[in-house]
């Protein structure tokens, strides 16, 4: 009996020191004294307290920390373009996160955070248009209207899909440069841009004849998530769970919407009309119907699936 019970108390000794070790998800990598989660750093130049994903992570490790350990967001020393971003994540090199926007084929490949990163901001579309028709869409209250004009967007991106699903007349060129120029001498008539985007480019490339249209939100579900290497369901538990926590308590409300990339944004929405339309390419997984994921609850024929049936 005293064997037995002897046994039973090591089982438990053995059981609590299991459960008291932490799981980091993060690495311990040589020439750091505390685990690292390796961050690209960003094309354009700014400083960490500017940079968005970079406190975002601070945020939901710190909320992790106490369940998986102590871990630290380190940024890497270069810049790389998206496409060679998610190759060196889905190959494990150089970086261990890095933000992308949600796509089926990404899926495939790599395991996504489930919780948008921006509230939803990058599917709330704004027009850069022609100055001197800047009335043109005064009249456009839905997307009948809509189809009357003709959006101009990049090769390859995306959005163009989602503008041609929706029948959308679409014109596509290499650059938003070019974009911007041939919106200038009147190729098409809009050039939609996420509201985090459009103030920032119109000042990037400045075009007098060009302004921000004054009366439309174009809008349909578009998430930005963090995404890991497939290999890494650990880090993606653990950055799941900081980031619930941080919605649960309020702390990513608060983080929002005191960015300044945020607040900005978001001084452009009011007082619009929202024109609604479906995003064919989001996986089943994305959780429209968690409002306090998004900036505002979706519409029930967003949620609908129907709304994303092949036509």
């Amino acid at each position: 009996m005293l064997m037995h019970s002897s046994k039973y108390t090591v089982s438990i000794i053995l059981l609590f020191l299991t459960l008291s070790v932490p799981s980091y998800g993060c690495e311990q990598l040589d020439g750091f004294e505390q685990r690292v989660l390796l961050l690209p750093t960003p094309l354009e130049k700014q400083s960490t307290k500017a940079n968005y994903v970079y406190n975002l992570l601070s945020l939901i490790l710190k909320k992790s920390n106490k369940k998986f350990g102590l871990c630290r967001v380190q940024l890497i020393g270069r810049k790389e373009v998206v496409k060679r971003l998610e190759l060196n994540l889905q190959r494990n090199t150089l970086i261990h996160v890095t933000p992308l926007t949600v796509t089926k084929a990404r899926d495939q490949k790599l395991i996504p955070i489930p919780i948008p990163i921006y509230k939803g901001l990058m599917g709330h579309r704004l027009f850069m248009v022609h100055r001197n028709e800047k009335d043109k869409f005064a009249d456009v209250y839905n997307i009948k209207d809509l189809q009357s004009f003709t959006a101009g967007q990049g090769f390859g991106w995306s959005d163009v899909d989602i503008l041609k699903y929706n029948n959308l007349p679409v014109m596509t060129s290499g650059s938003i440069r070019t974009l911007v120029d041939m919106l200038a001498h009147g190729r098409f008539d809009y050039f939609p841009r996420g509201a985090h985007e459009i103030v920032k480019e119109i000042k990037a490339y400045p075009n007098n004849s060009l302004m921000l249209e004054p009366y439309i939100i174009l809008k349909y579900p578009s998430m930005s998530a963090l995404y890991v290497n497939s290999n890494k369901p650990l880090l993606a538990k653990r950055l799941t769970y900081g980031f619930n926590r941080a919605v649960q308590d309020g702390s990513f409300d608060a983080f929002f919407h005191a960015h300044p990339r945020s607040v900005q944004a978001l001084a452009h929405l009011n007082n619009r009309k929202v024109i609604e339309i479906c995003n064919p390419l989001l996986p089943a997984w994305v959780p429209l119907d968690k409002a306090e994921y998004w900036l505002a609850p979706w519409s029930k024929k967003v949620i609908n699936r129907a709304c994303y049936q092949s036509k």
